[in-house]
């Protein structure tokens, strides 16, 4: 059971979170969430990576801080040279709906805002198991569950999009290259507990080519957006392996003002044609 819930909280945190990535927010509307948040008082945690957090949420504040900045340290030893000029937002639901985040996702949901620099967890642990019909989140707010390492996954969009200024051109390997970004971090640090990949057997979604991801994105639906994730998941586990974070440093030298920018998939064939196009096989 622990299982399906985890893998399911991975399918619709995926969907909700990274579908905000691709909406263009006009200048008028990253405004507005900018102006509510500056409209609202907050309690704050001042550190490398500031924490703005609803009242009465300090230890939930505090937990999620150690994990980004534990992870932002690790990629700046990493990648020198590195830094992550965010803040982490932590609503309860009235000031989620205050600063309008709930016109774009539910309550709750992970997600990240880049021309604003903020990613945004909610204060109640509960909130994203309830929208997965009532499997809350039964750790305390000084624990990190698989439901809060989704925060990672933004992060690693901060990363490539904000200290990098990698965009490969492709949704599903900037998708892929989050997933990637996090499971570099959780493999050396190992209180962080990833989300599986597809574990559930028989499945079959109706959409699995990459092309199909490209063209219909969030339209080929939940369950099967959720199948490609976990997909990305799994080639983020078998190269991982073979590459630690040096994919990230062949992508960001691949994609960066003065690079080469060749299509990802053809650049992953060339670094790793086994493990690539066995994948390929399964994706069909």
């Amino acid at each position: 059971m622990k299982l399906i819930i985890t893998t399911a909280l991975f399918l619709l945190c995926t969907i909700c979170s990274d579908a905000q990535q691709y909406y263009t927010f006009e200048a008028k509307e990253a405004a507005r969430i900018d102006s509510g948040i500056h409209s609202l008082s907050w309690d704050t945690l001042h550190g490398k990576i500031p924490v703005l957090y609803s009242k009465n949420y300090k230890v939930r504040a505090k937990t999620i801080q150690a994990m980004e900045e534990k992870c932002a340290a690790f990629y700046e030893q990493k990648f020198p040279g590195t830094k992550f000029n965010l803040q982490v937002m932590i609503p309860d639901q009235n000031a989620w709906h205050k600063i309008h985040l709930d016109e774009y996702m539910p309550y709750g949901m992970p997600t990240f805002i880049y021309s604003i620099s903020k990613i945004f967890i909610g204060a109640d642990k509960q909130a994203v198991g309830k929208l997965l019909g009532g499997h809350a989140d039964s750790t305390s707010d000084g624990v990190i569950s698989p439901f809060d390492v989704i925060a990672l996954h933004e992060l690693g969009h901060i990363f490539l999009q904000s200290s990098k200024n990698i965009f490969t051109g492709k949704k599903w390997a900037d998708e892929f290259l989050a997933s990637y970004f996090k499971i570099c971090f959780t493999k050396e640090n190992k209180e962080y507990h990833d989300f599986p990949g597809n574990k559930k057997p028989g499945r079959q979604p109706k959409y699995r080519t990459l092309e199909d991801f490209e063209r219909l994105y969030v339209n080929v639906g939940v369950a099967n957006y959720g199948w490609y994730q976990g997909k990305f998941q799994e080639l983020g586990e078998r190269l991982y392996p073979k590459f630690k974070t040096e994919l990230l440093t062949k992508f960001i030298d691949n994609y960066s003002a003065d690079g080469k920018k060749p299509d990802p998939l053809v650049l992953l064939q060339q670094l790793a044609p086994e493990i690539t196009n066995q994948w390929l096989k399964e994706m069909k």
